[in-house]
């Protein structure tokens, strides 16, 4: 009752003050979900946001609501609330906060927007974040920049059915200072300590220096390691620069045993995030356990029009007497044939003995094509083969947009695999998947994506995080509504 009066009064408020603004993201699904007993299934979840400004005070809360058919699965928590005061050179937070050290070696926070988990085993969404309860105040001027804070991290792998104490069990403290050297180089150091049943588990610390090289280069090396076990270590190194037309970014990294507390940390992957259905599934992920590699990515621009992309990523991993090497090359050429036609074409070949896929070779191409002021079309193919097993495995994916004026866009997808892994049928030799997404934007306020049929599920990676999407077939409603 607490929580549904807490929503009456900030909706009271936003009828009465200017400086306060909220955003809810509402998804309803009705259809069939993987080893679901009810069929169909119907399911509701919402997220309301509200932020209220007041000179150099900010108060924010999020109420998270899901509600299926199981009275186990389904919540209504009120599940941050903050507190964020800002004046000059002085940030301080409290309640539910963000905060990453360094480039993540020993903690990364982070909130992918719109991406909702689903554990196959827990079966009840919430929102793809991971933040900290508790206090941080921050010193920022030309020369320092300053940390201390305190807090219990979200373990997200938990949804909100369980006790608040056992998606926060462990806490940490850290304080963090980054000094600015002549010529714009930067050296900071980094503490943290872990805490668990009120006893300290992990203490680390990380040192990081960056600047530029000259007029072309700039460098960041950053290294984190255990005070309890110096062979515990992270270390990222990463250069970019250009040379005329030809841009480029080269990073190393090497991670042995290090895996904080329940995970909170998110080195550096080092492997190319890419938006190609086939490639974004099959994307390596970090191991911090144990894995050194480095990626390659060179960008070079032919003309105002034109441009061409590669990148190589490669990553070790030893377990026992056993190395499995992970090994990609991608190369992507987009121009225009015309003022009004836009496309790209990509080829990728990979080596991933993790999964088992050996010579996995993709390619594919996307275009955009304007036919009228208010009119494009946006069709999309790509495909993959490999070989598993001493079989040869293909995935294809066909897609067809349509952008009718601003507000409305139309597309189909079909996606089909040969895949044994996911064909349960015996007596068939390949599983399609196919549906259509209709999103409708009326205004800036609103927003509203509608999808039909059936879709495959996978890994999906965004902002260097990856995620697990059930397989869905059905109806699926999201409403975004800004204010």
């Amino acid at each position: 009752m607490r929580k549904f009066i807490f929503l009456l009064i900030l909706f009271t408020t936003c009828q009465l003050s200017a400086q306060l603004s909220w955003v809810n993201l509402s998804e309803i699904q009705f259809g069939k979900l993987p080893n679901e007993s009810a069929d169909p299934f119907v399911s509701f979840y919402d997220r309301l946001n509200v932020d209220y400004r007041l000179d150099h005070f900010k108060l924010s809360a999020t109420v998270e609501n899901y509600q299926s058919p199981y009275s186990d699965r389904n919540y209504i928590d009120l599940s941050q609330l903050t507190l964020t005061y800002k004046k000059k050179y002085w940030t301080a937070k409290l309640g539910n906060y963000y905060e990453t050290i360094g480039r993540g070696l020993i903690l990364r926070s982070f909130e992918i927007p719109g991406a909702l988990l689903e554990d196959f085993g827990f079966r009840s969404r919430n929102y793809f974040h991971r933040d900290q309860l508790g206090a941080s105040l921050r010193f920022k001027n030309k020369r320092w920049n300053l940390m201390a804070m305190y807090s219990k991290v979200l373990n997200n792998v938990l949804p909100p059915i369980f006790d608040r104490n056992d998606r926060r069990s462990q806490s940490l403290y850290a304080i963090s200072g980054e000094y600015r050297l002549p010529k714009k180089h930067k050296i900071g150091f980094n503490y943290m300590g872990l805490i668990d049943n009120g006893s300290d588990i992990q203490h680390l610390y990380s040192t990081n220096l960056s600047g530029p090289i000259g007029s072309a280069l700039t460098y960041y090396v950053e290294y984190a390691s255990s005070v309890d076990n110096i062979n515990d270590h992270g270390l990222y190194a990463g250069v970019n620069g250009y040379v005329g037309d030809l841009s480029f970014n080269i990073e190393v990294k090497s991670y042995k045993d290090f895996i904080i507390g329940n995970g909170y940390n998110e080195p550096p992957a080092l492997i190319k995030q890419h938006t190609y259905k086939v490639l974004n599934r099959s994307t390596h992920v970090t191991n911090p356990l144990n894995e050194r590699g480095y990626q390659l990515d060179l960008y070079y621009t032919v003309n105002d029009s034109t441009s061409l992309n590669f990148n190589h990523a490669l990553a070790i991993n030893e377990f026992g007497n056993s190395t499995f090497t992970f090994q990609e090359y991608f190369i992507e050429w987009a121009s225009s044939l015309s003022s009004g036609v836009d496309y790209k074409i990509f080829l990728d070949y990979a080596q991933d003995p993790f999964k088992g896929e050996s010579n996995r070779l993709s390619l594919g191409t996307y275009w955009n094509m304007r036919l009228g002021s208010t009119f494009r079309l946006v069709p999309e193919v790509e495909f993959q083969t490999f070989e598993r097993n001493d079989v040869m495995v293909d995935n294809q994916s066909y897609s067809l947009g349509m952008q009718i004026d601003k507000s409305l866009f139309i597309s189909f997808i079909l996606e089909g695999t040969s895949d044994p892994f996911l064909i349960f049928d015996d007596t068939a030799s390949r599983k399609w998947f196919l549906g259509s997404n209709i999103r409708v934007k009326p205004n800036y306020k609103h927003s509203f994506n509608l999808f039909v049929g059936e879709r495959r599920g996978g890994p999906l990676c965004s902002a260097g995080v990856c995620y697990e999407i059930l397989d869905f077939k059905g109806i699926e409603l999201r409403w975004i509504a800004r204010f």
